[in-house]
């Protein structure tokens, strides 16, 4: 492993705060076997490689000291697989070809979680246009199936955007906030503010307000104003 690496993030071990933190990881997809896997962290406005390992029958670990709770993600060569919260604690990550987790620490179980419930609700998303299809085959009048696909969607695009709320709102403490909050500006093809993200920046602390994404994202709405 690069441990040479920890030393901006650990500030030369000089902190005597820093935790540990350690990975465990394993997986079912055999291409991976012999493949070199790496942890990179926001450092700098840049990208820093924490550490790196080598996929070896079909397992793999990582470990070192931090000085706070960052959030990571896992590559393989220059392919983002997944995010993980890099915290104290030993963080398990399954790769299998049903899908990637991490879990084992508290912000981890946490993102992961909220993963799932949002793959849930886009699952029953991308259902509607099949039932709506079957509806009319059942006899349904097409302007009746329609009808019913949209107050079904509208109603699944609300419970996802108040998971997102809650979410957002219920990790201001911690780097997760920002993050999925940026996730879903992004999905916009401009800066806006709907009823979603006004619900967050009227319950958001001065720290979220003042994080780098956050303040430049207001700013491009007020110049567009």
């Amino acid at each position: 492993m690069r441990k040479q690496l920890l030393l901006p993030i650990c500030f030369a071990l000089l902190l005597p705060s820093c935790a540990s933190y350690r990975v465990e990881g394993t997986t079912n997809v055999r291409t991976l076997n012999g493949q070199h896997l790496y942890l990179k962290v926001p450092y700098q406005g840049g990208i820093l490689d924490l550490d790196s390992c080598e996929v070896i029958h079909g397992a793999f670990q990582m470990g070192g000291e931090l000085d706070s709770v960052v959030l990571g993600e896992l590559y393989l060569g220059s392919e983002s697989l997944m995010p993980i919260v890099v915290e104290k604690g030993k963080i398990n990550i399954s790769i299998e070809n049903s899908g990637l987790e991490a879990s084992g620490t508290p912000l981890n179980e946490r993102l992961y979680g909220f993963i799932r419930e949002k793959n849930l609700l886009e699952e029953r998303l991308s259902d509607i246009h099949h039932k709506q299809m079957q509806q009319i085959m059942d006899g349904v009048s097409a302007d009746e199936a329609e009808r019913q696909a949209e107050m079904e969607s509208e109603a699944l695009v609300e419970e996802m955007n108040q998971l997102i709320a809650n979410f957002v709102t219920s990790n201001f403490d911690n780097p997760l906030a920002v993050q999925i909050f940026s996730i879903y500006c992004m999905s916009f093809p401009q800066p806006t503010i709907n009823k979603t993200i006004q619900e967050i920046l009227d319950k958001a602390p001065t720290s979220f307000k003042e994080d780098a994404f956050v303040k430049e994202y207001l700013q491009h709405i007020e110049e567009n104003k």
